[in-house]
């Protein structure tokens, strides 16, 4: 249920005199979690939650839909008339001037930017001065509590663990000379996620040579491509505890098929190591005496990999926030594909993750999940990163050594 208490501490330090919450047809997901509403309750019309700094919340309802937000723990207004909701949003926003919305200036996070231009432009023409609300979104919707981020610890060696063992797996089938697809390693994942109890919204992502070109690959039982000696493997994984509450570890890690890696590869994953620990270290420097942004991290990031000369093949953003959703409400590491100015801020977490991605070649990443703990320190969590691609069929790889706890 919305924590109402939480939501008025946070405005008051954001200096917000309301957090006006709305929603036409499902159009606001951000209030929709907030408000913790059922995905199936029917909606039709237009409603409102308004959270003053101090004061009680209201909620303006249809007179035909009042069920919508029966669930909510305020007070109740309806309306039938276009005039009607008019009038209640000026009488419940009242002297309340500084209004935080799901609205992002020029765009800029359209993560938490969902409410139409016109309302903004009703409300502006009504003397209220918008606010975005990305702030009030982080600090409400993407710090962890202290059991999440202990039940986390334990999530990410159990990921890290699965890992391992996936490499094991394909180890074993290609020394035996047993014919091994991407989608075959991808189900014997979903094995180890079962037996861990972990769950995820979709299995791993285990590509090979040019399909890990694409970061977003996914192979099925009728596109997978066949394992050979000579390959490098991608291998991406994300899920959570089977709680409540859990949060996600995301995390991947590369391997070659083969007792060398060649150069071409061993160069390039070496860029993109180099960049994440570059990431890190402007964490490390500045927190928690300095602020960092999102965009911040993403730019120390991406300087090394561009100063190598792959920054066209480098193109996504270096890393999202993690919640109980993969892809959280905090703040990301982006300046690139938006421009994300939020502050880092304690007890959240996000990834790490440059990738190198030359179409019809080959495809590389290296991601590790960030937390930031209650003193502002910086957490890498599940073990060390990779510092190089496994040669997987090396007579001295122990796959088990890389499980660093």
């Amino acid at each position: 249920m919305m924590d109402i208490r939480r939501i008025q501490a946070v405005l008051s330090e954001q200096e917000i005199d309301a957090w006006l919450l709305y929603d036409f047809r499902h159009s606001n997901p951000v209030a929709w979690q907030t408000l913790e509403l059922p995905p199936e309750t029917h909606c039709s019309r237009r409603w409102a939650v308004i959270v003053p700094a101090e004061g009680e919340a209201v909620k303006i309802v249809h007179s035909i839909e009042a069920h919508t937000l029966a669930g909510v723990p305020a007070r109740e207004m309806r309306y039938t008339t276009r005039s009607d909701w008019e009038q209640a949003l000026r009488e419940t926003l009242g002297k309340h001037r500084r209004i935080a919305l799901e609205y992002s200036p020029r765009n800029a996070i359209p993560v938490v930017s969902w409410v139409d231009a016109g309302t903004v432009e009703w409300l502006r023409e009504q003397g209220y001065v918008v606010e975005s609300s990305a702030e009030i979104i982080q600090q409400y919707s993407a710090v962890w509590s202290k059991e999440q981020f202990e039940e986390n610890v334990v999530t990410a060696k159990l990921l890290r663990t699965a890992m391992m063992r996936c490499f094991s797996f394909i180890r074993e089938h290609m020394l035996a000379g047993e014919p091994l697809t991407e989608y075959q390693v991808q189900q014997e994942i979903g094995k180890y996620f079962d037996e861990y109890n972990l769950v995820s919204y979709s299995l791993p992502n285990i590509s090979v040579n040019a399909n890990a070109a694409n970061p977003h690959y996914q192979p099925t039982a009728e596109h997978s491509a066949e394992l050979r000696h000579g390959d490098v493997v991608l291998v991406d994984m994300w899920a959570k505890p089977r709680t409540p509450h859990g949060v996600y570890a995301d995390i991947t890690w590369m391997a070659y098929l083969g007792e060398h890696v060649p150069e071409r590869p061993a160069t390039l994953f070496s860029v993109i190591a180099t960049a994440r620990d570059a990431a890190l270290q402007l964490l490390r420097d500045n927190l928690p005496h300095k602020p960092v942004r999102g965009c911040d991290v993403d730019d120390a990031c991406r300087a090394v990999v561009e100063k190598a000369g792959f920054g066209q093949y480098f193109i996504h953003r270096t890393g999202h926030s993690i919640t109980t959703e993969t892809h959280g409400w905090g703040a990301n590491m982006d300046n690139f594909e938006t421009h994300d100015t939020r502050r880092i801020v304690p007890m959240t977490s996000f990834s790490i993750e440059p990738g190198i991605y030359i179409p019809g070649e080959i495809g590389l990443r290296t991601e590790v999940n960030v937390v930031i703990n209650e003193r502002g320190e910086v957490i890498v969590t599940g073990g060390e990163p990779q510092q190089a691609i496994l040669p997987l069929l090396a007579p001295q790889c122990n796959v088990q050594a890389f499980i660093k706890l």
